[in-house]
């Protein structure tokens, strides 16, 4: 009884390094997760990173011809889109761990 109480320790540990592995693997993706997405047909450009921040942001100069609401909704739009993506690979990534992956996520 002793000894196979001992194994169970061993298969214990041999789990607990493995979801280890898998958490540092998926802390990893996460942190190299970015979204980007276009408005104003193209004119604006945000990107974001993993924590959701702006990283980038691209105006063309065009766009200074809208109207200074339309291009605040613009950069909204374009930033909010951004950051779905990013929350959407997010998902995708942390479903390894419950067992929900989706046929897209690849590593």
């Amino acid at each position: 009884m002793e000894q196979s109480r001992w194994n169970d320790d061993l298969d214990i540990e041999v789990q607990l390094t493995r979801v280890n592995e898998e958490l540092r693997s998926v802390r990893l993706d996460l942190a190299k997760v970015e979204g980007q997405a276009e408005a104003a047909r193209g004119l604006v450009t945000v990107r974001v990173g993993a924590d959701c921040r702006i990283r980038d942001l691209k105006l063309d100069p065009r766009v200074m011809r809208l109207p200074s609401a339309e291009l605040a909704e613009a950069i909204k739009e374009a930033a909010n889109t951004a950051v779905d993506q990013v929350a959407g690979r997010a998902r995708e990534i942390t479903a390894v761990l419950t067992g929900e992956a989706s046929e897209g996520y690849t590593r």
